[in-house]
């Protein structure tokens, strides 16, 4: 109709001419660039490293997830702040981007012996506290991840602690840096307070009907209902989905078949060592580590304790706590010599060695061989079915929601459409306020959406809100109860104690300073508690974490000047409910390091290293963030 118009009412010879203005643009810059959209799809980058969205998501959904555990059955969505979060991600991923260029620039790198060491070490890859190849296929698979992959990311991990260790190795604490931080984090004062109760003067507080409807007049935003909406809306959950989600015996054995070599167990050998490193790259030196390991080797036959000299000589700082045990081994995980020494022992309980490694010799006792094996299909069928639900719930999930946004864009005046199309209920949730909710209405993002001016000034539908992890819905307005002021009936006793309560604390104010003239007139605490039948708390020394003295007043006499002579500092602070407090500061004292033994010196010590170790890394982190060239797409972050 619009066209229709123009064409009827504009003149030919003004037609002409806009359309020599609109068709310049096209000759000189090409129709692509007025419909082909921005190519960058990268949620951010880094010295042009790029962060993909997917990429994004998966570490917002990680750290979602473990707030998630971590707040266990109290957990509510609208606990977290979901735009404060996605930041902190974004923050998470910049630095994991200057941290991993860093470690390539610098050249650090990880063995395949190292990367194996730490990944056995995973406690999710390990069955009753050793290493299993088994759990460490299922777990991998199971989170859509290939050994190739993980042991990638794995490899530049470790890299980067190997940078971050660096760095924090090259921090220290001196004695005298610990004296001068216990003096002030040790520092003791004495603090004695008066307190000046409100109450005492509630009674003989009094109003009148003209101060009450004044002081309703002047704050009237005070007594106001709140506004509230009751929401309509359609809800998208994978999680639901894959409940929904069911699968043919002949679809789950060919995904079986698929899967069957991850099922597969080869051949394992659990091991103890004693690893004897070679200290220098002499012949000499080498000539020692050989001897130290054949002695220890002899003793072995003789019917020595393997556990007791591993713990005594081994160099493996990994397994010598643990009498030298590395659990169950598999070939391609270990050192090729190693292998081939523990795959050849006949017999469990027999001995090789000294076997010659990279970096030393070792000695090798097979404690147990576990012979190859294939989970049956009944052993894993409920694993098939669960990774089949989770696949066809992420297909249908990402399908559904393009359909979902273009839906309730496309009809915004109703979500009839969209519940009718892709089969999702419409629910309602009532009692929404602008601070509080229930259901979906709990996530601060569903309440902010709710009170937009698009969904409930214009009444459209709302862009998909992801309110959890592939967990959606779109909202609009069914019903919408305006602010309005209370009746002055209803909150007059209200406002009667509000202005009581305010007489009786300036009355206390004004007590209290009474109470800090008196002192600074050389009347004693004793004396003045008499006079103004107050409550005295004698002085004491505290610290500056001591709960037993009101924080008001142990934050004032702390950031007090010390005293001068024997004139005490003195001071008024507000405590809760009204209450008055007058402090007295009678005299300080630096913390000392004297008292402390040898052993409470060096943990002191350490524990400061930590410190200004982790703020080394810190300083180190910011000086690459400062330099570095850092592009955000906002626009490429899914909300």
């Amino acid at each position: 109709m619009v066209i229709q118009a123009f064409r009827d009412n504009i003149p030919k010879w003004l037609t002409g001419i806009i359309l020599v203005l609109i068709i310049g643009p096209f000759a000189l810059w090409g129709i692509n660039s007025y419909f082909s959209a921005s190519t960058d799809t990268s949620v951010a980058k880094v010295n042009g490293t790029e962060i993909s969205p997917q990429d994004f998501q998966r570490a917002y959904q990680q750290r979602y997830e473990q707030m998630q555990r971590l707040m266990g059955a109290a957990f509510k969505p609208g606990m977290i702040d979901e735009k404060q979060l996605r930041q902190q991600v974004l923050q998470q991923l910049v630095n994991e981007a200057l941290l991993n260029q860093q470690a390539a620039t610098q050249h650090y790198s990880i063995g395949n012996a190292d990367l194996v060491a730490a990944v056995q070490q995973i406690p999710g890859f390990q069955v009753d506290g050793k290493f299993s190849t088994q759990a460490y296929q299922a777990t991998l698979s199971a989170n859509g991840l290939t050994p190739a992959g993980f042991e990638d990311r794995e490899r530049q991990d470790l890299a980067v602690t190997q940078l971050q260790n660096a760095v924090m190795a090259s921090a220290f604490a001196t004695p005298q840096q610990l004296e001068i931080n216990q003096q002030v984090q040790g520092e003791q004062r004495e603090i004695g307070y008066l307190t000046v109760a409100s109450g005492a003067y509630l009674k003989a507080a009094k109003v009148s009907d003209q101060q009450i409807e004044a002081y309703y007049q002047a704050h009237s935003a005070l007594f106001m209902t709140p506004e509230t909406l009751t929401l309509a809306y359609v809800e998208l959950d994978e999680a639901q989905l894959a409940k929904s989600v069911s699968a043919t015996e002949a679809q789950l054995q060919a995904l079986y078949q698929q899967q069957l070599a991850s099922f597969k167990q080869d051949e394992a050998r659990e091991a103890q060592h004693i690893l004897i490193t070679v200290g220098g790259k002499s012949a000499k030196t080498d000539a020692a580590a050989e001897a130290k390991a054949e002695q220890i080797l002899q003793q072995l036959k003789a019917g020595a304790d393997f556990a007791a000299l591993a713990k005594q000589y081994s160099d493996d700082a990994g397994s010598t706590a643990n009498g030298g045990n590395l659990g169950w081994i598999t070939r391609g995980t270990s050192d090729k010599s190693f292998e081939d020494a523990l795959f050849a022992i006949a017999k469990v309980g027999e001995l090789a060695g000294p076997v010659k490694l990279a970096g030393g010799y070792d000695i090798i006792k097979l404690d147990g061989i576990r012979a190859p094996s294939t989970k049956s299909f009944a052993e894993v069928r409920g694993q098939l079915l669960a990774e089949y639900q989770k696949k066809k719930a992420d297909d249908d999930y990402f399908a559904l929601g393009d359909q979902l946004a273009n839906l309730a864009f496309e009809h915004p005046e109703s979500l009839q459409a969209v519940s009718k199309q892709l089969n999702l209920p419409i629910q309602t949730v009532s009692g929404v306020t602008r601070d509080s909710g229930t259901g979906i209405a709990a996530n601060a993002a569903v309440r902010q959406k709710a009170f937009s001016d698009e969904v409930l000034a214009q009444g459209n539908n709302s862009d998909p809100i992801q309110i959890g992890p592939n967990h959606v819905v779109v909202i609009r307005v069914q019903s919408h109860v305006p602010s309005e002021q209370k009746p002055l009936a209803q909150v007059r006793d209200q406002i009667a104690a509000l202005l009581k309560q305010q007489q009786a604390t300036r009355q206390a104010q004004q007590v209290a300073v009474q109470v800090q003239s008196a002192l600074a007139s050389g009347q004693t605490p004793a004396q003045v508690a008499v006079k103004y039948q107050l409550k005295f708390t004698a002085a004491k020394f505290v610290s500056r974490s001591d709960a037993g003295v009101p924080a008001p007043v142990l934050s004032a006499a702390f950031a007090a000047p010390p005293p001068a002579g024997k004139t005490p500092e003195t001071g008024v602070v507000a405590l809760s409910g009204g209450d008055q407090a007058v402090y007295l500061l009678t005299a300080m004292k630096l913390g000392d390091v004297s008292g402390w033994s040898k052993d409470e010196r060096l943990t002191q010590l350490q524990q400061l290293t930590r410190a200004n170790a982790q703020a080394e890394f810190a300083s180190y982190l910011a000086t690459l963030r400062q330099h570095a060239k850092v592009k955000v797409n906002s626009a490429n972050i899914q909300e």
